[in-house]
């Protein structure tokens, strides 16, 4: 009687998996696309959303290749400084620049949780008050939070499976109930994602997924598809993330050029910077921009569009300073690394196997 259900690779890769970071580049553009027809009222027809879905995979894939055997205290600081200095530097410019030009001004609570970053746990009120994409950064430190006990359990992905079942529908029933929608949207529909990419990270850097046929498996299949589906929820996004995913990496990427995979190799690597900063600059600083050096002139599609494609090569030209200048910047667990192009890690990219990085 069969006990386990086991997939082999070849070989464990080792190393930094470019394909990865070029899967980073996709996700960005996917969701930067899907922002600009927002902006423009085009119809989502490709709910090109699906690309957050992608990065919370991606997360969860680093994540296991970096695992090591650090103390959980050690992990937690790699991981937060990977992510809070450039948040930290993006926030405040933000809060700077809204209350100068736009005359934005936000209360102490406000501003205290979003430098915490869990300002999307307390609800709509919070969760895009002062930029729409800063939610993501309370959604990674909450991976943050569930893998760092999860570290221990790499060699029982059916415990693993239940521990995330069980915080998916846990946090999406509460989210539901409590009447939050942009929360229950944007968060716990998104969990399952991470751990599917546990699972992908686990069979890459082991070159073997092997899964026990318990009673953690059974109750988490029951969990996760039983109760939401009784209450009226599903978790689907995520699984399309995934064959997105395939679909480039099997399919597609054999015949993309060499210096496309570059481009989007780069903008892998600068995706979290650039997912933080894009929305004000193609949104509310277009509009701010065009009415400031065109008085009286009314605002168009065309004038949007035009005023996009700037808000977009100035969201990547400052998206790539910074993350040149926090490269080059001692942290827990590396050195200061030397000058010159590629050194430094990737803010927000997946990692090499070794104990830095960033998810």
């Amino acid at each position: 009687m069969t006990t386990a259900v086991r997939i082999d690779l070849p070989a464990p890769v080792s190393g930094r998996i470019g394909v990865l970071d070029e899967l980073k580049g996709v996700a960005i553009l996917l969701i930067v696309l899907y922002h600009a027809g927002g902006v423009l009222a085009w119809a989502d027809t490709l709910h090109l959303e699906v690309g957050v879905d992608m990065f919370v995979i991606l997360s969860g894939i680093g994540l296991m290749l970096s695992s090591t055997k650090e103390s959980t205290g050690r992990f937690l600081l790699r991981r937060f400084w990977r992510i809070y200095p450039p948040y930290w530097i993006i926030l405040t410019s933000f809060l700077l620049a809204d209350a100068h030009f736009l005359n934005l001004h936000f209360g102490t609570k406000d501003v205290v949780l979003h430098y915490l970053g869990i300002h999307a746990f307390f609800g709509d009120a919070y969760v895009m008050s002062i930029n729409d994409s800063f939610w993501f950064i309370s959604l990674i430190v909450l991976l943050y939070a569930l893998f760092a006990p999860l570290r221990r359990l790499v060699g029982r992905p059916d415990l693993v499976v239940f521990i995330g079942s069980v915080a998916s529908v846990g946090l999406a029933l509460a989210y539901f109930y409590a009447g939050q929608p942009s929360v229950f949207g944007h968060l716990p529909l998104r969990i399952p994602g991470f751990f599917v990419g546990l699972l992908v990270g686990q069979l890459l850097k082991a070159g073997r997924l092997e899964v026990r046929l318990s009673w953690a498996l059974g109750a988490a299949l029951g969990i996760l598809l039983y109760l939401p589906y009784v209450n009226g929820i599903i978790f689907a996004s995520f699984w399309v993330g995934l064959g997105v995913m395939a679909l480039y990496a099997l399919l597609l990427r054999p015949a993309v050029p060499e210096v496309l995979r570059g481009d989007l190799k780069f903008l892998g690597e600068r995706s979290l910077e650039i997912f933080l900063i894009h929305q004000p600059l193609i949104r509310a600083y277009n509009i701010y921009a065009q009415q400031r050096m065109f008085p009286g002139r009314p605002v168009t599609p065309l004038s949007i569009g035009v005023g996009m494609v700037a808000g977009l090569a100035v969201t990547v030209l400052i998206s790539h300073l910074l993350h040149s200048l926090l490269g080059r910047l001692p942290a827990p667990g590396r050195g200061r690394p030397p000058p010159g192009p590629g050194q430094g890690e990737a803010r927000g990219g997946p990692e090499r196997p070794v104990p830095t990085g960033t998810a």
